[in-house]
């Protein structure tokens, strides 16, 4: 399944879980109080860039009338496209723990919206398995981040 998602989109998007898995390591290998912080500082920052990104898509699949029509003039693809940016935006007022249990649950919602849309086909049919293993990635990185935050 895999092979049929293009080499560029599977690269980079593999490539963007680089720094969900270094601040990862980091929060569970380094010592320094401080740096830690800063670590899931840049992480919940980073996760609210990538989770805007994974709203915006469905933006442009629908500005480009990707798929079906919509029978609501677009209501419905273009308010999901926002979506994700307003969960991002909210969590990074929270304290780390609250900012990353807000943004694990708004890739939840993104990684089920996907799943649907791809069986909707209002996304390429490859999309749907990238989302999946991406979402996979990225909930497992921020989970671990958060435990190491609680214990």
């Amino acid at each position: 399944m895999a092979a049929s998602i293009p080499r560029p989109a599977l690269v980079l998007g593999a490539g963007g879980l680089i720094p969900f898995a270094a601040a990862t390591l980091g929060a569970w290998t380094l010592d320094d109080p401080l740096l830690v912080a800063r670590v899931i500082d840049a992480v919940v920052l980073y996760a609210a860039v990538i989770l805007s990104f994974v709203g915006a898509v469905h933006w442009g699949l629908e500005m480009a009338e990707y798929g079906p029509k919509s029978k609501v003039g677009g209501w419905d693809r273009y308010g999901w496209a926002v979506t994700p940016s307003l969960i991002a935006w909210f969590a990074t007022f929270l304290v780390a723990e609250g900012a990353i249990g807000v943004l694990i649950a708004g890739f939840v919602m993104a990684a089920f919206h996907d799943n649907w849309s791809s069986r909707a086909q209002l996304v390429p049919t490859w999309y749907g398995t990238l989302r999946k293993g991406l979402s996979i990635g990225v909930i497992g990185c921020l989970g671990a981040i958060l435990l190491r935050l609680v214990t």
